[in-house]
């Protein structure tokens, strides 16, 4: 009976969250009420055996965005996405400076709270090497909300064309892809502990998927439903590291979460600048340098009728450049 509650409590605040348009309603929202009532002790009790499996299908749903397309615009967005991993890089020393020294967190909560990559894996890889899951969620929980205000209101500000109009949400089709889905993550989990390469139940069916997609060896698109659930699932998961929590642990992250995002405000502005001298369009770059929801960036986009190829192929980038760099660092971080 208790699992049947905190499963109603998970999806009435993915719900409530989309009814009140915040940044990744679907993942913030289960992931704030859930840690809402396990900080003030309400007994949350949520099922493990399926977070393997649902880790998975993140990692083959990010996998089915690395498309022919960005081949066939390589030579368009070469300048970009070659600058984009060293401003990634820069970012990351900006707010490890911040997360080290100023708030004095550990070296490993610093090091994975400091790279821009997606909220799920970054958590995983710092539950992975025995730093603070806590820190981690509120840190990028933060940067993701403030990053997605700041770009709205630029991208409001200067946008010319701005467009309301959404297309209407198909939540039942693609159902005849889920069977490909589920059997390339289960396939990429399993090559993924045989090479025993690092984050591999998220890394291994990324991996796969990615490189299926990219030669155009399939095209699969994942059903909406299935990426809600994921989101409400793992997003839930995340609210249980809350139980607990104290006043001063839940306040310090968000403060050095405000404080970092600001401070990498610094490269990102010198990077922007640059590329726009070289020609590339302004609002465009803001979005697909923006460290925010790869979602809300995209949607961003769309509504003021943007390069949705340009800016989603930088995003994309990003998020694997990320977790690479995660996944390199963390056997470092294992011997430290």
């Amino acid at each position: 009976m208790n699992y049947f509650f905190s499963i109603f409590f998970c999806v009435i605040g993915g719900f409530v969250a989309y009814k009140i348009n915040i940044p990744l309603p679907w993942m913030l929202g289960p992931l704030s009420f859930i840690g809402f009532l396990c900080a003030i002790k309400v007994e949350i009790t949520l099922p493990k055996k399926p977070l393997p499996l649902f880790r998975a299908l993140l990692g083959c749903v990010i996998g089915t965005n690395f498309t022919e397309e960005i081949f066939i615009n390589i030579n368009q967005n070469g300048k970009s996405l070659f600058l984009l991993p060293i401003f990634v890089i820069l970012m990351i020393c900006c707010t490890y400076f911040v997360l080290k020294v100023i708030m004095n967190y550990d070296k490993k909560t610093s090091l994975i709270g400091s790279m821009p990559g997606g909220l799920n894996e970054m958590v995983l890889l710092v539950s992975e090497i025995g730093g603070n899951e806590r820190i981690v969620t509120l840190l990028n929980t933060t940067r993701i909300i403030i990053v997605v205000l700041i770009v709205s209101i630029l991208t409001h500000l200067f946008a010319k064309n701005i467009t309301n109009e959404t297309s209407e949400v198909l939540y039942f089709s693609h159902l005849d892809d889920l069977f490909f889905i589920f059997l390339i993550s289960i396939i990429g989990f399993y090559i993924g502990k045989f090479l025993s390469i690092p984050g591999y139940s998220i890394i291994g069916p990324m991996l796969l998927s990615s490189f299926l997609h990219g030669f155009g060896i399939t095209n699969l698109l994942p059903n909406i439903i299935l990426i809600i659930v994921i989101q409400i699932y793992l997003g839930s998961n995340l609210g249980l590291y809350f139980k607990d929590i104290k006043l001063q642990e839940f306040l310090g992250p968000i403060k050095a979460g405000i404080l970092s995002t600001f401070i990498s405000l610094i490269p990102l502005c010198l990077f922007l600048y640059v590329l726009n001298f070289l020609g590339y369009d302004i609002l465009s770059l803001i979005l697909s340098y923006a460290p925010g929801g790869q979602a809300e960036m995209c949607i961003l986009t769309l509504s003021i009728g943007g390069d949705i190829v340009f800016v989603s192929i930088h995003h994309v980038f990003r998020v694997f450049f990320v977790i690479f760099l995660a996944s390199i660092l963390k056997k470092y971080l294992l011997k430290s």
